[in-house]
């Protein structure tokens, strides 16, 4: 037995052409914006990294200073700390203490002049100018 083959109509095929264009205009509307919130991603993740970086980098700024404020606090609870704070910030002594003044002569840094030698002498006589 022999099988007809239906007949498409030309309004049918126009819509099934319109609908595979629509179809591909939403599976590239879709991928854009897939790739749009791919790209945000991105830019969020770099950002979140270059601020974790920057505050690890403050954070050991604080820790190293913290260190020296703490030795700085130890270092003045000794009565011998204190003591010696005293006498750098405010110049003070002690009843009886002296100040020593330590004088260093000057040295002299003077370049010892060479005489000219004779062909010295000939050049600078030739190159008068």
């Amino acid at each position: 037995m022999r099988e007809f083959k239906k007949r498409r109509t030309v309004g049918a095929e126009i819509l099934r052409i319109t609908v595979g264009l629509v179809g591909v205009a939403l599976l590239c509307l879709g991928a854009f914006f897939a790739a749009r919130g791919a790209w945000d991603m991105y830019g969020k993740f770099a950002g979140a990294a270059t601020a974790r970086a920057q505050a690890e980098a403050q954070l050991q700024d604080l820790q190293a200073r913290h260190q020296k404020i703490a030795t700085e606090v130890s270092e003045l609870e000794s009565p011998r700390g204190l003591e010696a704070e005293l006498r750098e910030r405010y110049g003070v002594a002690r009843p009886g203490e002296g100040e020593i003044q330590i004088v260093r002569q000057a040295s002299s840094t003077e370049i010892l002049r060479q005489e000219p030698n004779v062909f010295q002498k000939l050049w600078r006589s030739l190159l008068v100018w």
